[in-house]
C-alpha cells in the first residue's frame, strides 16, 4: 500500500492507528486530501500531529461515538471534527478566524462541543502539542484562563472519550 506524505511523516491511508481505540464516526464527508491538510497546516505556521491527521483523513467533519470526556470533574461533550471543506458549515479556517481575537497565539482549534466551546492543539511549548479545552465565554475576559489541560495527545482524547454517565 503507498503512504502518503504529510511534512515529514509518511501516512498509512487507512490509518490503523485511529480505529483501535473503539471510537466509531458518523455523518463525517468524504476523504479529505493530504494535501487540504497541510495548507491548513500552513496556514497556521504548525504541522498537524500525524495521529490527528490519519484521522481527519477518513472522518473530516465527524461525530465521535462515544462522545463524552470528563474535564475537572465536569462531563463534557466531543460535538465533531471540524472540518477542512470550505463548504462545511464547521469550517476549520472559519472556527478559528470567528475566534482567533480571543485565542493566544498557536493554540489551534481542531473540533468544537455543542455550546460553542473548543478543543484545541496547543503548540505554545512544543512541536508535538498538546490538548485544551477552551472556554469561548471566558476568553472574553482571559484569554489564558480560558483553556484547561487535557491530555497529552489526540490519540490520549480519543482514549478518554467513553458514553454518557448521565
Amino acid at each position: 500500500m503507498e503512504g502518503l506524505v504529510y511534512g515529514d511523516q509518511e501516512i498509512n491511508k487507512r490509518g490503523g492507528l485511529i480505529m483501535s481505540n473503539n471510537v466509531s464516526w458518523i455523518c463525517e464527508n468524504d476523504s479529505v486530501e493530504i494535501t487540504a491538510i497541510s495548507k491548513g497546516g500552513d496556514m497556521f505556521g504548525i504541522e498537524f500531529p500525524r495521529d490527528y491527521v490519519e484521522c481527519i483523513m477518513k472522518n473530516d467533519g465527524g461525530y465521535p461515538r462515544p462522545n463524552r470526556f470528563n474535564l475537572n470533574g465536569n462531563e463534557e461533550v466531543f460535538n465533531n471534527l471540524l472540518s477542512f471543506d470550505e463548504e462545511d458549515s464547521s469550517n476549520i479556517m472559519e472556527a478559528y478566524n470567528d475566534v482567533k481575537d480571543r485565542l493566544i497565539r498557536k493554540v489551534i482549534p481542531f473540533a468544537e462541543d455543542p455550546f460553542g466551546n473548543l478543543i484545541c492543539f496547543d503548540y505554545r511549548d512544543s512541536e508535538q502539542p498538546i490538548i485544551v479545552f477552551w472556554e469561548h465565554e471566558k476568553a472574553f475576559n482571559d484569554k489564558e484562563s480560558a483553556m484547561s489541560y487535557l491530555c497529552d495527545s489526540f490519540t490520549d482524547l480519543l482514549s478518554m472519550l467513553h458514553e454518557s454517565q448521565e
